[in-house]
């Protein structure tokens, strides 16, 4: 849209980027965790991740919401 000058956040880009590359990874490496076994290895991990990365996404909008005021 023209003249539409929002900025997309930083917490909104970098987790959601962060997300879609352990998604990558799982597609790519899952499927041989999991024939060799790892499963356990490849849900741990990702927990790990995805835990990482909701923690990064609310640490990312505090500051945000610091700096605007």
């Amino acid at each position: 849209m023209p003249g539409n000058n929002k900025k997309l956040r930083k917490s909104i880009w970098l987790p959601g980027l962060l997300f879609i590359y352990l998604l990558a990874m799982t597609i790519i490496f899952g499927a041989d965790l999991i024939r060799g076994g790892e499963w356990m290895r490849l849900v741990s991990v990702s927990l790990i991740e995805l835990a990482m990365i909701v923690v990064l996404h609310i640490l990312l909008k505090k500051q945000e919401e610091r700096k605007q005021r």
